[in-house]
């Protein structure tokens, strides 16, 4: 009995063990060198989408990410503060992110996008006033946060407000 216990207390142990690696190694996987002194600039920390019609389905704001320094600067996360809310970055080539949310609904919230020196990108928000139902009408407001490798400016938060309406 003594043994069956024993090798049940090493399972769980070894369990733990690797489950803690498995965090360690996906964490650290999106560990980029940080810098110093270099900031991306924000068209729009905060707006206000005024009325949201649930009629007229997403509401999206566009934002520019310039990097006016001589650094490349990396967004190495990014999340909202509700499932209804989603955020994607686009470069002037084209290229984008993946599609990031509210963590815990569905994918990681790390990234690996690097805004070059003197590029202009954009990130666009994205708010479903019908994520919560139909009579989910209201005041309203969200949060995007980008982590950067920047040390002076290692996350940004934008805000926004609106009020949903039939």
């Amino acid at each position: 009995m003594k043994k069956k216990s024993n090798n049940y207390l090493w399972g769980i142990l070894i369990g733990l063990v690797v489950l803690i690696g498995i965090a360690v190694f996906s964490s650290s996987a999106a560990l980029i060198d940080p810098i110093e002194d270099a900031e991306l600039t924000i068209s729009d920390m905060t707006w206000d989408f005024g009325d949201i019609p649930m009629s007229e389905g997403v509401a999206t704001q566009s934002i520019s990410l310039t990097n006016d320094t001589d650094q490349t600067i990396t967004v190495t996360g990014m999340e909202t503060s509700c499932m209804c809310t989603t955020a994607q970055i686009v470069h002037a080539d084209g290229s984008k992110s993946g599609l990031k949310g509210m963590v815990g609904h569905g994918g990681s919230s790390n990234l690996s996008e690097t805004i070059q020196a003197g590029e202009v990108a954009t990130l666009f928000v994205n708010f479903d006033p019908n994520a919560h139902g139909p009579s989910a009408t209201g005041p309203i407001t969200r949060n995007v946060m980008l982590r950067t490798n920047s040390q002076s400016q290692p996350v940004i938060e934008l805000t926004f407000s609106g009020n949903v309406i039939k």
